[in-house]
């Protein structure tokens, strides 16, 4: 259905974000309580995306807020999919070095502010919501400053 495309997009990564492969690989990396951090943001955007999609011939700024969405949820995908990999390569291949890029550590953290950073927009553009006409119940979205 192509008038729903933001809403499949968003539906299918938060499919994607439920399997099993995808939850061990960011407990692995402990980036487990950021995934689900993202998953509520975008399952309260995901709540009213699909009445977006038939009100955005009503209302031009809802194009927009939907190839936004969509932007996001791409790169969140990329992110994941990164996660995901490296999870993979990490199983096959053993030998690491301490200041390599494939280093635990290093990869969690890069991982874990890049989840935050896409978390962040996707609150911000929920919450522009509001100003494009959709119905959305306000929320205050803070974050522990831990370096990112």
């Amino acid at each position: 259905m192509a008038e729903t495309f933001g809403f499949d997009v968003a539906n299918s990564l938060l499919g994607k974000l439920a399997s099993y492969a995808c939850e061990e690989a960011f407990r692995t990396y402990g980036v487990y309580e950021d995934l689900q951090g993202f998953k509520d943001t975008l399952s309260i955007a995901n709540g009213v995306m699909l009445d977006a999609e038939y009100k955005k011939d009503q209302k031009h700024g809802l194009h927009e807020w939907l190839r936004q969405i969509q932007n996001i949820c791409s790169d969140a995908e990329d992110i994941f999919d990164g996660i995901e990999f490296q999870h993979k390569h990490s199983q096959i291949v053993k030998g690491r070095h301490l200041f390599s890029s494939s280093n635990p550590l290093v990869f969690r953290l890069r991982m874990a502010c890049q989840i935050k950073e896409i978390r962040g927009k996707l609150d911000k553009l929920v919450a522009d919501g509001t100003t494009v006409g959709l119905d959305m119940h306000e929320r205050e979205m803070t974050y522990p400053d831990d370096g990112c």
